[in-house]
């Protein structure tokens, strides 16, 4: 994997450790992949029974759509909050520094090609720029959380999608309670993992509901193996 190692020989320069990350995730989504349509194309009695497609709405495969890319955006950010050390820059919340609008530098923060703790000038990176870091994660996160609750309370109301929704649900609260823990406790080493684990969750989850849906009216009548819940359709 070229990317770890440049990780090692470009002593953890930000950008290449994020792309480490999206491209760790990248992989695992493709793995689910594999395993969903692995399991759609067996019969009933060898496990492709619980990986039948269901039919939805257009909106909610979009809505889908819309989660999982703004998932990325919030995984990539989570990588460059982690790989500055930017975490410690609010110890507080739901304010920041004891401010909802701190002192932000985006520019610094936001420079992509630079060596870690230096900006893209070579200075020593300032404060206010792992504080604007970190507090674009955290905004971005409110709006991923809004995402995932409506996708999950939509498929809820899908016979076959249910037990999705719940996970989706679940591994949304994680990210709270662990993304809370590293703010307020100091970035504890279990709260990071559970933080970057329930974001592999998360992906998977999504993938795993990609896989498995399929926009009413796109297959053709009665095609085997396609489920539809007409109160869902509605």
């Amino acid at each position: 994997d070229l990317f770890g190692a440049f990780t090692v020989t470009m002593k953890l320069f930000p950008a290449i450790v994020t792309l480490h990350l999206l491209g760790g995730m990248v992989l695992l989504a493709l793995l689910v992949m594999q395993v969903a349509q692995t399991m759609q194309a067996m019969p009933a009695g060898q496990g492709g029974r619980g990986v039948q497609p269901v039919a939805v709405p257009a909106g909610t495969v979009w809505l889908l759509y819309a989660t999982a890319a703004a998932l990325t955006l919030q995984i990539a950010l989570g990588g460059w909050v982690s790989t500055n050390y930017a975490v410690l820059a609010c110890s507080d919340f739901p304010q920041c520094q004891g401010k909802f609008w701190p002192a932000m530098n985006f520019d610094e923060g936001f420079g992509l090609w630079r060596a870690l703790g230096h900006t893209t000038a070579g200075a020593v990176i300032s404060f206010p720029a792992l504080t604007a870091i970190h507090y674009t994660h955290r905004l971005a996160a409110a709006l991923v959380l809004l995402l995932l609750a409506a996708l999950a309370l939509r498929l809820n109301r899908t016979p076959g999608l249910r037990q999705p929704s719940r996970w989706i649900a679940a591994l949304a609260g994680l990210q709270v309670a662990s993304g809370l823990g590293n703010v307020v406790l100091g970035w504890p080493l279990l709260a990071a993992l559970l933080h970057t684990a329930g974001a592999a969750g998360l992906v998977m989850a999504l993938t795993w509901v990609g896989c498995q849906v399929r926009v009413a009216g796109a297959s053709r009548q009665g095609q085997p193996g396609v489920r539809t819940d007409e109160r869902a359709l509605a």
